[in-house]
């Protein structure tokens, strides 16, 4: 069986699942992003082209990419979903009667018109695909919403492994050697990821504590409001860091006590995974993170490894950090439970087994095209 693997781009956080795939499969990938000018609008990812092993192709116009779906030989589609080519990619693997697998992260109804209007279509797509990949149990939820049927839906969950490195003289050693229970939030700041609403409840807890510090670590549009708001507030112990390089992301996961990515809900966008909780689980760290945030309905159980709390609400964070910080205790039975979760159900094994199983699902059921009702 022939497989033609069409995704937008290859960061470097994929390429396990694709080197393996590639090794137990006859696929070809197909992107349609290269790396650096992924980067300039993702601001990351900067001049990554690294295909390692790969047969692929690069497909950077619609033209291009109708005429590879149209030429290529292979017996199933592999295709994210829902983008804006995934009705044409639908249609064209449909005329050429092969099947479709679809790929798909996102958990939520964006709340804009196009969205509303083409939605019909979509559901349509969902219902009529051979199987769906789901990254994890909300997206699931969300493609059943759509009337794809539970059997035919996989769970192969976002997955990112960063290598332990030895601390050396760096910021994030000093901070580390520091007194202080040290709360880190890592990623872009942009609106969406809500670091202002954390900064609003550090600044209640700080009141209350001297030996608390939050640490933000990246750079982004919003960075300007975030400091203007900690000068606002006259925080002593909040620092904003800057931009930080993927190989030194695990010396902050290592020297902070408590994880936070407090993510917010936007008509048009909410954060379909977060792989920064994959990441700082597995130095053995407690997390918490909001109902925006698409991993945090599997990574976090509620009170043994972190919290889940409502997006926006400042009052439930501060009271969630709240107890984390006063139990010392607690936050490292928590950081040991964050490790075993990753152990247990989130590493590329998982994640592999997914497509896998997807895969052979496809290939047991070659005339499932259709819904329940068939």
């Amino acid at each position: 069986m022939k497989i033609l693997f069409l995704t937008n781009l290859c960061p470097p956080y994929r390429l396990p699942l694709f080197e393996t795939l590639s090794r137990e499969y006859d696929v070809c990938f197909v992107f349609t992003k290269e790396g650096s000018l992924a980067a300039q609008a993702r601001g990351s990812y900067s001049g990554w082209t690294n295909f390692g092993k790969l047969r692929y192709s690069l497909c950077l116009t619609k033209i291009r990419l109708a005429l590879k779906l149209l030429g290529a030989d292979y017996d199933v589609l592999v295709a994210d979903f829902p983008v804006w080519d995934s009705w044409f990619e639908f249609i064209i693997a449909r005329l050429r009667r092969k099947r479709v697998i679809f790929w798909v992260e996102e958990w939520h109804q964006p709340r804009t018109l196009i969205r509303n209007l083409s939605s019909p279509i979509l559901r349509y797509m969902a219902k009529s695909c051979d199987a769906i990949v789901a990254s994890g149990s909300a997206t699931k939820a969300h493609m059943i919403d759509y009337g794809a049927i539970s059997q035919k839906i996989f769970i192969a969950p976002d997955v990112s492994e960063v290598e332990e490195v030895p601390k050396r003289t760096s910021k994030a050693r000093a901070l580390a050697s520091s007194n202080n229970f040290v709360i880190l939030y890592l990623g872009r700041l942009v609106r969406y990821k809500g670091a202002e609403y954390l900064i609003k409840a550090f600044s209640r807890l700080e009141k209350e504590r001297d030996n608390v510090k939050l640490v933000i670590v990246g750079n982004g549009n919003f960075r300007s409001v975030l400091e203007q708001m900690v000068q606002e507030l006259e925080l002593q112990n909040v620092e904003l860091i800057g931009a930080c390089d993927d190989r030194n992301k695990p010396l902050y996961y290592s020297m902070c006590d408590l994880f936070v990515l407090p993510s917010i809900w936007q008509h048009d966008y909410c954060e379909a995974w977060g792989l920064v909780l994959n990441e700082v689980m597995q130095f053995g760290k407690p997390v918490i993170a909001t109902d925006a945030v698409g991993s945090a309905f599997d990574l976090i159980k509620n009170g043994v490894n972190g919290y889940m709390v409502r997006n926006t609400d400042v009052d439930s964070l501060y009271q969630a950090i709240k107890k984390i910080v006063e139990n010392p205790k607690l936050a490292k039975t928590m950081g040991v439970q964050s490790k075993r979760i990753i152990e247990e159900g989130f590493t590329y094994t998982h994640m592999i087994r997914g497509f896998k199983d997807a895969i052979s699902f496809v290939k047991q059921n070659p005339r499932n095209k259709r819904g329940s009702s068939e």
